[in-house]
């Protein structure tokens, strides 16, 4: 079933390399309207063949671990060079999409392709050992990031704090700043527990179809296109947090201290297929 992990992980890469791709078309061809950049002697330039090609060995799944590592190096990089001396906080100065990218690759260098994909049907995972058995680590460290991101959106929609101070050229408000203020308030309870890893399947739930109703909401109208609508950040998040809906919290987490000390709970043990 598409609901169990081990097929939610395989969709995880695929969406995530879908998004990933429109950057690469984006800077050597100018898709969705944006701005062809083939100077490949500077970092933006370069980082539309790697994106490329990278987002497309994602969606086959061929080399997914590498691949991973590679893309989570430019995610970094992509960060501190360019986001970070803008402010301190990701969604203020326009890196949390680079900031997401960077931790959910980070989990597929452990948590590879899964069953659909080509390393799984030409056995080609060149990365299988060790990294496999640190799965539930760098999903634990994934949801906390992430968890952390969204509560700053919570923030905002409450407080009115964290403006944006730059971002993508052509990109629109993202989605989740277009509800109403007192979701914010559900955005940060919300991610303070998946932060936690407290009651992380129900919590993961509840915000995965939070931020499905703000892109159907908000973003989808605008445009076909996530990295132009204002919601790439938003499907990054969805797919998340429903794996996590479905995976748990990870290794690192109160749900796993708890399942320990109680005999018979659900663990949130590594996803290995």
């Amino acid at each position: 079933m598409i609901t169990s992990p081990f097929n939610l992980k395989s969709l995880v890469r695929i969406v995530v390399g879908l998004l990933f791709i429109e950057h690469g078309l984006e800077k050597l061809w100018g898709f969705a309207g944006g701005r062809i950049d083939r100077d490949f002697s500077k970092l933006h330039g370069i980082a539309g063949p790697i994106e490329f090609v990278g987002g497309l060995l994602l969606i086959l799944g061929l080399f997914t671990r590498p691949t991973a590592f590679i893309l989570c190096g430019e995610m970094a990089v992509a960060y501190f060079n360019s986001w970070a001396p803008r402010g301190l906080w990701p969604i203020a100065n326009g890196g949390e999409g680079a900031v997401a990218y960077c931790y959910v690759f980070l989990w597929l260098v452990a948590a590879g392709g899964g069953v659909l994909s080509l390393d799984a049907v030409l056995k080609s995972d060149l990365m299988r050992n060790p990294f496999a058995q640190w799965e539930s680590q760098a999903r634990s460290i994934t949801r906390i990031i992430l968890s952390f991101t969204f509560m700053l959106h919570g923030c905002r929609l409450m407080f009115g704090v964290l403006a944006a101070k730059a971002g993508r050229r052509g990109a629109a408000i993202m989605a989740l700043d277009s509800l109403p203020t007192w979701v914010g308030g559900l955005e940060i309870v919300g991610a303070a527990l998946l932060m936690l890893g407290l009651f992380t399947r129900p919590v993961a739930a509840v915000l995965c179809a939070e931020a499905v109703i703000a892109y159907l909401y908000s973003a989808f109208p605008r445009s076909p296109y996530p990295m132009r609508n204002g919601g790439e950040e938003v499907i990054l998040y969805i797919v998340m947090f429903l794996f996590f809906a479905a995976a748990g919290a990870g290794s690192w987490s109160v749900d796993a201290l708890l399942s320990r000390k109680a005999p018979g709970v659900a663990s949130d043990a590594p996803v290995a297929a």
